[in-house]
Order: C-alpha cells, then sequence, then structure tokens
C-alpha cells in the first residue's frame, strides 16, 4: 500500500514474479494475496503504464480459472482500478482482451465482484468497442439499477 514501495516493487522486476507466481500457484489463499497485490499497484496512475507492460492486466485475467470468490473480488478490483487510466481514447484493459470477461461477470451474484466491475464498465468511453462487445445492455442495466 505504500507508495514508495510500490515503486520499488515495480523498479525490482516485482510484477513479473508476481504474475509468473499467478501462473503457478493453485492455492487460493495465495492467488487472492497475489491479486490483492496486482490490483492495488493498477490503481497507481504512475505505475499502469509499465504494469501493462509487464504482464499484470493479463497476470488478472489468468487468475480467474482459480473461481474462488475472494480471488475473483481482487480480479475485478484490479480491472476496476486499471479502468480508470485511458490514454488518447485507447483503454488497455479492452487491448488486452479484458471487455469479455467483464461483460460476462458483470451480473455476477458476489456484491464486490459486481461493483468493481460495473465500475470498471463505467470508466470505458470507448463507445464502438462498447457496443461490440455487448456492454452497451449491461451499461444500461447498471443505470437503472443503482441509484
Amino acid at each position: 500500500m505504500n507508495e514508495a514501495n510500490q515503486e520499488i516493487i515495480m523498479q525490482e522486476g516485482g510484477i513479473s514474479l508476481l504474475a509468473m507466481t499467478t501462473t503457478e500457484a493453485n492455492e487460493a489463499q495465495t492467488l487472492r494475496m497475489v491479486t490483492g497485490a496486482i490490483a492495488t499497484l493498477c490503481g497507481d496512475d504512475k505505475l499502469q503504464r509499465k504494469l501493462r507492460s509487464e504482464g499484470g492486466i493479463k497476470a488478472l485475467l489468468g487468475i480467474v480459472r482459480c473461481g474462488h470468490p475472494d480471488v475473483l473480488s481482487q480480479v475485478a478490483r484490479g480491472i476496476a482500478n486499471f479502468a480508470k487510466w485511458i490514454k488518447n481514447g485507447k483503454s488497455f484493459l479492452i487491448e488486452d482482451g479484458a471487455l469479455p470477461w467483464i461483460v460476462q461477470n458483470v451480473n455476477d451474484k458476489a456484491a464486490p465482484i459486481r461493483r468493481h466491475i460495473e465500475l470498471a464498465l463505467c470508466h470505458q468511453l470507448n463507445a464502438k468497442d462498447m457496443i461490440s462487445g455487448g456492454a452497451l445492455y449491461k451499461l444500461v442495466r447498471i443505470s437503472q439499477d443503482c441509484s
């Protein structure tokens, strides 16, 4: 959570290590902790480009295989944190293939997962990709259900 530590983690190749751990670990508690670390790093605007280039988004998407609700909640938190970052009208989440997972899980029964995914959808601005990815109807539902 400490910004100085986050920069050190990034400088020392921590994302590559976390991404590698996500492919090799199978235990839900380990995956939850690793995913939580990646999700926290996703929230730092200064680190997001490096995070993406070192496989952070793809690591999050790979972790969904676990299926554990606590792990999926951390994945959704990371996706929501990363969704805030759009450069030149481009969403790296869409470019890295996250939109299908977002659309598929926007109605998840677990409130923390659903809330984070809804936030991620609301931050996406590329209408063409949103429509072709099936997200438009999900946004309409969110706007009708939320106060």
